[in-house]
């Protein structure tokens, strides 16, 4: 009785299981990718909501709730845009809210504006903060994305 080594997998089967191999791994970047990119610029998005929230309010001032987006929000062309949103009521008036976070906004190194409800109505995909109570404010700020293949690759962006 010859004794020698065990026969190996048959070549069919090892080539199907490559091929259904490669197809996994095309499917995972076609689908993956797509979705990695949105997530990290709603990331992006989210990271300056986060450092509007975290500024100090003002006295007279309560904050009702924030927003983030990360999209081509106004304008036209290609592009991503990262914009972080609070909103409050304060007693204060635009202008001195503005002030307050000029001074504020120092540390963090965003551009911060104060508007009225209904100041960022206008912005492609539809109205940031719609439906607020009269006398709200709006707190935003731009920020800055993660990169060029994050901003250049979100269909969002087009």
């Amino acid at each position: 009785m010859p004794s020698g080594p065990a026969p190996g997998p048959s070549r069919g089967r090892g080539r199907r299981g490559g091929c259904l191999g490669a197809i996994v791994i095309v499917v995972a970047v076609v689908v993956g990718l797509p979705v990695t990119i949105t997530l990290v610029n709603d990331a992006a998005a989210r990271r300056i909501e986060n450092e509007l929230v975290a500024l100090p309010l003002p006295a007279c001032t309560e904050r009702v709730g924030s927003a983030s987006r990360a999209a081509k929000l106004t304008g036209n062309g290609n592009g991503m845009q990262y914009l972080g949103a609070i909103f409050v009521r304060s007693e204060l008036s635009i202008a001195d809210l503005q002030a307050y976070y000029d001074d504020a906004s120092d540390s963090t190194g965003l551009s911060v504006t104060v508007s009225d409800a209904g100041a960022l109505d206008d912005m492609h995909g539809g109205p940031i903060g719609a439906g607020l109570p009269s006398g709200t404010r709006i707190v935003w700020a731009w920020g800055d994305g993660p990169g060029e293949l994050f901003e250049e690759f979100d269909i969002r962006g087009h």
